[in-house]
């Protein structure tokens, strides 16, 4: 029974050694998107994920008779220049095509999101994850040199990459608590859609950043933990993503995410039961690659602080998630992250 006891502690500690970093049932834009019923159950969901983006660390000002590309700042990433592929850059740098960074700018990214899980004699749990994207990304003040200044909106949608996963449960019950243990492994094929083109004239590509899919393959070992005792617990996990050459000779740099959450049950009714939770999600990329050289401004660090809530009814839950960023450090200048929102309806079943 020690010997049990060392294997969970040691695990513990791998969840929460970056306990700076942690989130809740359920994170946006992590390696592989979090959720699991209390019970481990299959079940089937519709998820609804929103995350914003907009100010910067700094705004210059610009003198109207320059075209010098200092002068324009750019966001995200940088030598990101038409190649093999005609692009429309939601960050138009490298050629004459330049943004006035303003606090009216702003980037939103909108997930439909349907999920299979299926739970094997309480041993092994596989799901599918299948989403549906909407990319919007507005600048106030968008150059076209020498045309006059103006706004500008680019708009995407379409398919996302399907993703697999598959996780072995492993339970350890004493007399007062339950601990559960979940290594596992995510897969994300490149089925999605990463050559959307604009409505220009010349119908040319989007560029990757803001792409539905990405037409590459990533993996994604995992490894999350729960412990339960007396209507209350704590989840926890973490994951590392790293992914091949996509679409446009574009590969996104490899992350890390951790999250941790504290929750407790309440018998609001018979039928109906209310889970309310808070904690923290951290999540930290390396730079992107384009044609492989290293895009600049791309990656960095960003922990979320998070309250979330499960209201469940009978075989129904609904899922209920906010995420607020504490702390970020990004590779320059880029757009910084703002709220994320996600709400979920999971029907579960047996298998």
């Amino acid at each position: 029974m020690n010997s049990i006891y060392r294997k969970i502690v040691l695990l513990s500690l791998m969840s929460f050694s970056l306990l700076g970093t942690q989130k809740s049932y359920a994170c946006d834009s992590c390696n592989f998107f979090e959720y699991s019923l209390l019970q481990n159950k299959s079940y089937l969901g519709l998820f609804y994920r929103f995350r914003g983006f907009k100010d910067y660390k700094s705004y210059a000002s610009v003198s109207p008779t320059t075209q010098s590309i200092l002068t324009y700042p750019q966001q995200l990433s940088t030598n990101l220049v038409p190649g093999r592929y005609p692009i429309v850059m939601h960050e138009p740098e490298g050629n004459n095509l330049y943004v006035r960074k303003s606090k009216a700018d702003f980037e939103t990214y909108q997930t439909l999101e349907v999920r299979g899980n299926f739970t094997v004699k309480n041993k092994w749990n596989f799901t599918a994850v299948l989403p549906y994207e909407f990319n919007k990304v507005y600048y106030e003040e968008y150059l076209d040199l020498p045309n006059p200044s103006r706004d500008t909106t680019l708009f995407v949608q379409g398919w996302g990459d399907l993703t697999l996963a598959g996780d072995y449960i492993w339970l350890i019950y004493n007399k007062k608590s339950r601990h559960t243990i979940r290594p596992g492994f995510a897969m994300n094929l490149p089925t999605g859609q990463a050559l959307v083109k604009s409505d220009n004239e010349n119908r040319d590509y989007f560029d990757p950043i803001i792409q539905p899919g990405k037409k590459a393959f990533a993996f994604i070992p995992r490894l999350n933990y729960q412990w339960f005792l007396n209507n209350q617990g704590i989840n926890a996990g973490a994951s590392y993503q790293w992914s091949t050459e996509g679409a446009q000779d574009y590969q996104a740099g490899n992350s890390f995410n951790i999250y941790g959450i504290y929750f407790h049950q309440f018998q609001a009714s018979e039928k109906v039961l209310l889970a309310p939770n808070a904690g923290l999600y951290y999540e930290a990329s390396q730079k992107d690659l384009w044609e492989g050289l290293e895009q600049d401004l791309t990656g960095g660090k960003v922990t979320f602080a998070q309250i979330g809530l499960d209201l469940n009814v009978t075989q129904t839950t609904l899922n209920l998630v906010y995420q607020h960023p504490i702390s970020q450090n990004l590779n320059g200048n880029q757009i910084l992250h703002s709220s994320r929102v996600s709400v979920g309806i999971i029907r579960n079943f047996k298998w």
